[in-house]
């Protein structure tokens, strides 16, 4: 890389970090203004958040990798989330909206008890946790590439960097940043894409036929079989289960949307971000699939065997022009940093308020609470270095982070849905249901060749039947204060929050 590259990655961190410092200038007073920015965060920058959030630097390198080493048929597996927005806004949110939530596990709390809601959230860390390290592998992945520096060195800069605001700030540091850097990772692949159409001879034309002569443009495989890595029915049944558990039961996501004023802007949020991630997820996948267009018809941009997890780097680093490579690893960063400095944010909301303020509370003023609140951002991400480092052996960033998240999301899923419908289960429904489906998935996995696209479906599916039958054998009917959807329906619960 030239200087140029390396002064526009240095300008690109230094700004981001210099708008989250700025996003801080103001001093918390509580707890709710740290982690959801005093619920008065405009829509439109909640749902840029929202996109930042769920688009990962996995998605940015992980994507184009797949398309150009298969085909367009993993596009299936993210054309239901509209569908998936629609349920969060319609069913999930008006319960948060309801009892005001800052942690999405106080539903549980308020339905099943304080065990309940501590239980899941504790299995919503663990999911994240495991997670965290796809979100870091893949900018470091880029910045080892590029730079020649080594892969924990890279780990460490993005931690660090993302860390300084993300602690300091709270909810209003990462709101912001993250529509900064939205901007960043939206532009810089549109900009790469152009360049690469505007370089070849004949154009988007040529590309797009050499693509169909290698059958890289079959979009959907409507096989049976379950053990293929992704088909249109694993992406209807069980991909819609991912999804909504995302949009639904997934602290990350929620805390973004109810920062916003009112359930209509809530709403607003999610289903404009549902239709910008899909956009972009769009983007990348087509992105692979003109770069081996183009490495087709001028070999040697990319390298015989590039793991799918490379691939993107190797053709920028071998094609782009000066500038343009440090444009693509600050990109690169933006997505790592906007969605990492989200779940961080998240894990310390839920560890303080549905652990230690829950159970161990001590009187401690709303200062002291915000101080520990930035400790336990701080300790998670200390956690978060150690997973990146052991998160590759999984797979490529993409199919390991879902494959690991399935196992919890399906649980969690399932654990709402048996308190939103199931109005005479009670605590142990919903324990049993979720160990049992969590422990069908492993077993899945472990005897099975069924594809990691069937888990989430699996372990939401097995969650609420085995919560069912349980609450058959020890019912507890205290779905009461608008908990149930029955009882949501005619309360008026739809209100928009004050």
């Amino acid at each position: 890389m030239s200087p140029l590259d390396y002064i526009v990655i240095a300008v690109y961190v230094a700004g981001v970090t210099l708008v989250g410092l700025a996003a801080s200038r103001r001093k918390q007073s509580s707890v709710s203004e740290y982690f959801l920015g005093n619920r008065r965060v405009p829509w439109l920058a909640a749902s840029a958040s929202m996109i930042a959030t769920g688009i990962s630097a996995k998605s940015l390198i992980g994507l184009p990798g797949l398309s150009y080493t298969k085909d367009l048929t993993y596009l299936q597996m993210y054309l239901v989330l509209p569908l998936a927005a629609l349920i969060a806004a319609t069913l999930f949110l008006p319960f948060y909206s309801r009892i005001k939530i800052t942690s999405a596990y106080e539903y549980l709390g308020r339905r099943f008890g304080r065990g309940v809601q501590s239980y899941a959230s504790l299995i919503f860390q663990i999911e994240t946790a495991l997670i965290l390290g796809t979100v870091i592998a893949a900018p470091s992945l880029v910045m080892s590439e590029a730079t020649g520096i080594s892969y924990n060195a890279a780990v460490a800069i993005l931690l660090a960097a993302t860390l300084l605001y993300t602690s300091i700030g709270g909810m209003r540091a990462v709101i912001w940043t993250d529509v900064v850097q939205f901007f960043v990772f939206a532009a810089v692949p549109a900009g790469l894409l152009l360049y690469t159409v505007s370089t070849a001879e004949g154009g988007l034309p040529a590309l797009i036929e050499t693509a169909a002569a290698h059958d890289k443009l079959r979009a959907f495989n409507f096989s049976f079989d379950f053990t293929a890595e992704i088909t249109f029915w694993a992406a209807l049944v069980s991909m819609l289960f991912w999804h909504t558990g995302n949009q639904s039961v997934n602290q990350v996501l929620i805390q973004r949307y109810m920062s916003t004023p009112s359930q209509r802007d809530s709403r607003r949020t999610i289903l404009l971000s549902s239709v910008g991630i899909l956009g972009l997820w769009i983007l990348f996948l087509l992105v692979g699939i003109l770069l081996y267009s183009h490495n087709t018809m001028y070999p040697g941009s990319v390298p015989p065997d590039t793991p799918p997890d490379r691939v993107f780097t190797a053709f920028v680093m071998s094609v782009m022009p000066t500038g343009l490579k440090g444009a693509f690893i600050a990109a690169a960063f933006a997505a790592g940093m906007s969605t990492l400095s989200s779940m961080l944010n998240s894990m310390g909301t839920v560890t303080l308020v549905d652990l230690w303020q829950l159970h161990f509370s001590d009187g401690a003023s709303e200062r002291v609470w915000i101080r520990r609140a930035r400790l336990l951002t701080l300790l998670w991400g200390v956690f978060s270095f150690v997973s990146a480092l052991f998160v590759l052996r999984f797979g490529t960033v993409i199919t390991a982070g879902i494959a690991l998240g399935s196992i919890i999301t399906g649980a969690l899923l399932g654990m709402f849905l048996i308190g939103i419908f199931i109005k005479r289960a009670g605590a142990a429904a919903a324990l049993t249901g979720s160990i049992l489906g969590m422990a069908s998935v492993v077993a899945v996995m472990a005897v099975s060749e069924i594809s990691w696209s069937w888990y989430c479906g699996i372990g939401t599916v097995m969650t609420f039947l085995t919560g069912y039958v349980s609450s058959l054998f020890v019912p507890v009917s205290i779905c009461s204060d608008d908990l149930c959807y029955e009882v949501l329906r005619g309360s008026g619960a739809t209100k928009q929050q004050a």
